[in-house]
Parts: C-alpha cells; sequence; structure tokens
C-alpha cells in the first residue's frame, strides 16, 4: 500500500507532463495543417483547381493538408493578417506586410510578371489611350497584377481611376464583356485563362519580372515539418503534371525570407 501511495503521484506527475507536451504539441503542429490560397479566381474555381495538388502534396509529405481560400482577395488578406492559416500561398507584396505571421520556405520556378490587358479588337492600342479609363485590378496590394501597373502609368502621368474587383477572373471577364475598359493580371493567370475568355483579350503593357507567389508557413511550425513539406512540393511535378501545368507552374524550389525582404516592393 505504501509502495502504491509513493508510485500515485509519480503516474500522476507523468500523466500531467505528457498531457502538457500533447498539448504544446498541437498548438505547435496541429493535426490537419490548414493552407490558404490566394483566390486569383473566383473561389469555387481556386478550390477545384487546386484541390488535386494539395492533396497529391498532403500523400507526399505524409501531412493532413486542408484546402482554405476566401471569397476575394481582401477577404483572404484580412484573413492572413490575423493569422488564421498554418500554410498559405500569397503575392509578395501581401507576404511582406505579414511576414510577421508567416515565414517563406517555397516558390515556382520562374518569374512573376504584371499586365494590363484591353478589349481585342477596340480602340485602345496604347497606354495612352487609358487616360482618365476605368481600370480593374484585383485587388489594391496586388504586386504584379495591381501595385505595378498603377505605378507604370502614374509615372507616365496618365491620369486612371481604379477599381478593385477581388479576383484575376473576375478583371479579364469583365475586361472582356466591355465592363472595364482595361484590367491589371499576370501572365500565369492570364495563360491559364479558358480560351474563349482569352481571344477577346489583348495585352498592351507588360512589366518587370519578379519573384513569384511564396508558399509560407506559420513561424511557430517546426523546422523540420517546413523541411517536409518543400522536399513534398517539389516532388509535385512528377505526381501531377497537368493540375501544375492548368494553373501555369513549372516546378517548384525552395526559398527564404530574405529573399523577398531583398526583393522588396515598388511604391503603390
Amino acid at each position: 500500500m505504501a509502495i502504491l501511495k509513493r508510485t500515485l503521484p509519480v503516474i500522476g506527475a507523468s500523466f500531467v507532463l505528457g498531457a502538457w507536451l500533447g498539448a504544446a504539441y498541437a498548438r505547435v503542429a496541429p493535426p490537419v495543417l490548414t493552407i490558404g490560397i490566394v483566390p486569383q479566381a473566383s473561389p469555387w474555381m481556386t478550390a477545384e483547381r487546386w484541390t488535386p495538388i494539395v492533396q497529391a502534396w498532403s500523400r507526399a509529405a505524409g501531412v493532413r493538408l486542408a484546402l482554405r481560400t476566401a471569397p476575394t482577395i481582401r477577404r483572404f488578406e484580412r484573413r492572413v493578417a490575423r493569422g488564421e492559416y498554418d500554410l498559405v500561398y500569397l503575392n509578395p507584396a501581401d507576404y511582406l506586410r505579414y511576414r510577421s505571421h508567416y515565414r517563406a520556405f517555397a516558390r515556382g520556378k520562374g518569374d512573376l510578371q504584371g499586365i494590363l490587358v484591353v478589349r481585342r479588337g477596340g480602340p485602345l492600342r496604347r497606354l495612352a489611350d487609358l487616360a482618365h479609363a476605368v481600370i480593374a485590378f484585383p485587388a489594391r496590394y496586388a504586386l504584379a497584377a495591381s501595385i505595378e501597373p498603377r505605378h507604370a502609368l502614374r509615372a507616365l502621368g496618365i491620369p486612371f481611376r481604379a477599381r478593385y474587383v477581388g479576383s484575376h477572373d473576375a478583371v479579364y471577364r469583365g475586361v472582356a464583356a466591355g465592363l472595364f475598359v482595361a484590367g491589371g493580371g499576370v501572365r500565369q493567370t492570364y495563360g491559364a485563362l479558358a480560351a474563349s475568355v482569352r481571344k477577346r483579350l489583348a495585352i498592351v503593357w507588360v512589366g518587370p519580372k519578379s519573384l513569384p507567389h511564396p508558399f509560407a508557413a506559420r513561424r511557430t511550425l517546426p523546422a523540420a515539418l517546413v523541411r517536409r513539406l518543400a522536399a513534398a512540393l517539389q516532388s509535385l511535378p512528377r505526381l501531377v503534371p497537368r493540375a501544375l501545368k492548368r494553373l501555369g507552374f513549372a516546378g517548384f524550389r525552395t526559398t527564404r525570407d530574405r529573399d523577398y525582404i531583398r526583393a522588396g516592393a515598388p511604391a503603390r
């Protein structure tokens, strides 16, 4: 009986310690990691295009990933600002704004390059023709699709009015339908457009090349887990090549926080 009395506190202490360690690990690495994808297209289309990629990534990494997005880029940005996702795929300007929550660990191969599009066959042929026009942009802080083209127009002294419509897809479809005379996007999303929409558009401006959107992890996630996720991401071209090509990905490579700090962002 004395032995039992002496053993019980030890068992109790071990149980409490184990429970505390388990809770602490759960806070650091949840059993399901949410990945927030910037909604460059509609939420439905974003989910439809990204689901096979996230599923293959989950299997390759041996980690349960749950895809999350938002109705608009602005709503997505608010959720990123609150640190609601464990992993995020977001534009470089937003990454620099919210890097207190996240650390970049991978990016797509190639460059990010902004464009301005107009309706094909219309009267607009050059940037000067856009004076006093209403121009559609996906979101205020979209680097290549919004910040850079606005900066270029202002540098040339071309006055315009900006309208933020929530996604790249909404920009392209709005211009194709004649709702806007021009709109900002990027080569990657333009290339992923349905041919029926793309054939109604023409590119009138191409921006500078810059680092593409990063994949970033919450800073509290274990480094070993993030390395595993990065390695698994790089295996995806072999596993789901068609799904990646549909989104304009040629592959992935590792990246670091300081790559994006060094690159910076132009004036807004």
